[in-house]
């Protein structure tokens, strides 16, 4: 049996800054400073438990351990448990080998089955369709027009499609982290005009919400950045807006074409509005996936 590590010299209130920056309680004992690798060995010996309080270096914040993520091993029930982690103690560096959540690299978790967000493509497929839109309206003939507006309907179809297919991959990707919902279900609602704006509280704000957390409390994710909270609630608001719209010119069957007419503004702002919140929201939530599927360095 591993011993624990010795209580260092000075008290835990003095603390040193350095990589290990852990300092843990056990039966009124206080030691470190350890790295979390060293802390995740305790617990996956028992000898630190999910009521042990541990705290960082530089702060007074105690917390138990079973409430930070990726600490505390989850048991597993049958003959056959997976290992709560697949790096072997001789090569800290080793590639895990299932498909769970690594230790990672100095730069942090990664989760080595997660495919990652190809980003070029998601704006590609959008910015193309557009500027075929617009060649059809400066060509006479009607065949290629009708070609052009064929294949820049295929190109918007391929975008939403990415959309759908990252979001799914972002909650697929979260559940390593306790996450309830699935990619399956998030994406389940998105095809039901309306009800899909109020959905996407569900599914995009609250994605954001997750990540967040889970950045500011998991030691892995302490290199990732957070995303843009309040634009994450915005654009189901925006997509709403956007969508009554939509359902308003369709009544009336009068379309905003005339940019000289207030009403038509709003309607063309607004749906500008949401295609560009769309396309930073979902940059920033490319950029997560790509974090958490980079290869180790």
């Amino acid at each position: 049996m591993a011993r624990l590590p010795s209580r260092p010299n000075s008290s835990p209130s003095r603390r040193t800054s350095g990589s290990a920056g852990w300092f843990y309680e056990i039966e009124g004992e206080s030691y470190g400073p350890v790295d979390f690798r060293e802390l995740r060995a305790l617990a996956i010996d028992r000898k630190l438990l999910g009521h042990h309080l541990v705290w960082k270096n530089g702060t007074d914040d105690k917390q138990t351990a079973g409430r930070i993520l990726g600490l505390i091993p989850t048991q597993k029930r049958g003959p056959n448990p997976v290992p709560p982690s697949d790096l072997g103690d001789s090569d800290p560096y080793a590639a895990p080998k299932t498909r769970t959540i690594g230790d990672g690299p100095p730069g942090g978790l990664y989760l080595p089955h997660l495919h990652p967000a190809n980003l070029l493509l998601f704006f590609l497929t959008l910015l193309v369709p557009g500027g075929l839109i617009y060649l059809c309206q400066n060509i006479a003939s009607e065949n290629t027009r009708t070609f052009l507006f064929s294949l820049a309907t295929l190109g918007l179809v391929a975008w939403v499609t990415l959309a759908v297919i990252y979001l799914h991959r972002a909650w697929e990707m979260m559940r390593m982290f306790g996450a309830h919902l699935t990619g399956g279900k998030a994406v389940r609602f998105l095809f039901l005009p309306i009800f899909n704006a109020l959905w996407c509280f569900v599914v995009v704000f609250g994605w954001a919400k997750l990540w967040n957390y889970n950045v500011r409390n998991h030691p892995g994710l302490q290199p990732a950045n957070t995303v843009w909270k309040p634009l994450f609630f915005l654009f189901p608001v925006l997509f709403l807006i956007s969508q009554a719209l939509l359902v308003m010119h369709l009544v009336t069957r009068e379309w905003p074409v005339d940019l000289q007419n207030q009403n038509h503004l709003i309607s063309l702002g607004t749906w500008v509005a949401t295609l560009v919140l769309t396309l930073i929201c979902w940059c920033q939530i490319g950029l997560s996936i790509n974090f958490l599927a980079r290869k180790k360095t």
